[in-house]
Order: structure tokens, then C-alpha cells, then sequence
């Protein structure tokens, strides 16, 4: 191996928290999106990466219920339809996986609750807020395919194993914004705290669907995604 070609392999070693300006693996994404591809981001404001696709007409035609984490109705009171725009929604932090996470089961969700799986949340947009950081947390507890099959509209059948979220060390919510919000479809932008403080939003798409909130599977199998410098533009929320 050459030189420069032994350099490479021990950048690509490193962990994708620590490179600013470089790589920074799918994999570890999508435990976040928990496919195996690879994104470019910089390390101060970082480079946006957008799926144009995720949240078209289009992507509702393709998207079919991949499967559903418990049958029957959720039975949850839509409640209020103010988006949690200047503080978070009243919740408490439990533990799912690896991650901290907000729940309220009585008022925004979710209603059942059955090993990690977390589902029935509220038609409102905290319901739509807590199911897609659940969510996010339960890819810290089971594998990615079958966490998609559960929890996500438009998954493909191939996903296979990936990375879990907290593979490069301790990760957990530092915030979130909603970009839009509809009775059909909420956007959320939610922020990740990693090793070493660094900060990661991902846009989260969230779709009415059989009563629950769940994931819109982006068509290109990422979502947009940027890391950032501060929660400028957020809100913090986070259990620690």
C-alpha cells in the first residue's frame, strides 16, 4: 500500500463526529436512515444534503404501510394544533435503547408501549415531534430493517443490518425545529448532540398514516442533514 494510500485508510478510520469537512457515514445516519452510503458535510456550518423526493405527491403514490408495530386503533384526542414552535411540548424523559427520550402518554404519546416499540401518538404536531424522536431512539434498540418494516411508509424490503446510532459513541436529542406541518405530514428538523458536542439536524418527514404517526422513507434513502455549529434557530431540548 502506498503512502498516500495508507493515509487515506487511516482517515477513513476515524470517527465521522471527529472529521470535520469530510465524510461522514450513512451507516451511522441511518441508524439514523441506517443505509450504507456516504455524505458529504463540513465541519462549521455544514453542507445541507436534501432528498428532493421525500416529501412530493410522487413519494406519497409510491409509499405503501410497510407494516405496522400494533394492530387495532390508537385512541389518543388530537388535542391542540399549535406547533411547539417557542418551547417543548410538556413531556417526560424515559429511556429507550440507548437514547433519552420525551414521552406523554397520556396527552401526546405514545399510547402503547411494548419492548422498545413505542407507536399511537397524537394527530397533533407534539404527536408528530415525540413519535419521530421514539423512533430515532428505537434505532438504537433493534435493526434497521426491521425497524423500517414497523415504524416507516415507503421502506424497502433489503434494508439489512447498519450501523446502530450510537456506534462512534454516546449519542442524544439536543433540540428540534418544524420546517411544516400538516394534519398529513409534519417535517421535522431534529437535533443530535454526539461525541464531542458536535451537532447534527436531520430532517425527519412524519406522515398520518393508519392512525399513528410514521416515517416517510425518503426516496433516495436519506434525508437532508447538516451538521451544525450551535441551536441557533432550535429548540433546545434535551434530558441532560
Amino acid at each position: 500500500m502506498s503512502e498516500a494510500s495508507a493515509q487515506r485508510a487511516a482517515v477513513g478510520e476515524r470517527s465521522p463526529w471527529s472529521r470535520p469537512g469530510v465524510l461522514l457515514s450513512g451507516a451511522f445516519l441511518l441508524a439514523l436512515v441506517l443505509l450504507g452510503v456516504i455524505v458529504a458535510v463540513t465541519g462549521d456550518r455544514g453542507a445541507v444534503v436534501h432528498d428532493a423526493q421525500a416529501s412530493t405527491p410522487a413519494a406519497h403514490e409510491r409509499a405503501s404501510a410497510s407494516g405496522d408495530a400494533a394492530g387495532g386503533s390508537c385512541g389518543l384526542p388530537a388535542g391542540q394544533q399549535a406547533i411547539p414552535a417557542g418551547s417543548p411540548p410538556p413531556a417526560q424523559w424515559g429511556t429507550v435503547g440507548a437514547m433519552q427520550v420525551p414521552q406523554n402518554p397520556a396527552v401526546f404519546g405514545p399510547q402503547r408501549s411494548s419492548g422498545p416499540w413505542n407507536t399511537c401518538f397524537a394527530h397533533d404536531p407534539a404527536g408528530a415531534l415525540l413519535a419521530a424522536m421514539n423512533l430515532w431512539a428505537e434505532g438504537t434498540a433493534v435493526p434497521a430493517g426491521e425497524l423500517f418494516q414497523r415504524l416507516a411508509v415507503g421502506a424497502p424490503t433489503d434494508l439489512g443490518n447498519a450501523a446502530e446510532l450510537n456506534s462512534n459513541g454516546p449519542v442524544q436529542f439536543a433540540g428540534y425545529r418544524f420546517d411544516s406541518y400538516t394534519s398529513a405530514e409534519a417535517q421535522v428538523a431534529v437535533v443530535f448532540q454526539g461525541p464531542g458536542g458536535k451537532l447534527l439536524a436531520v430532517v425527519t418527514a412524519m406522515v398520518w398514516h393508519n392512525e399513528d404517526w410514521k416515517y416517510l422513507f425518503p426516496a433516495g434513502g436519506t434525508p437532508a442533514m447538516e451538521v451544525i455549529p450551535d441551536l441557533t434557530g432550535y429548540v433546545p431540548w434535551s434530558a441532560f
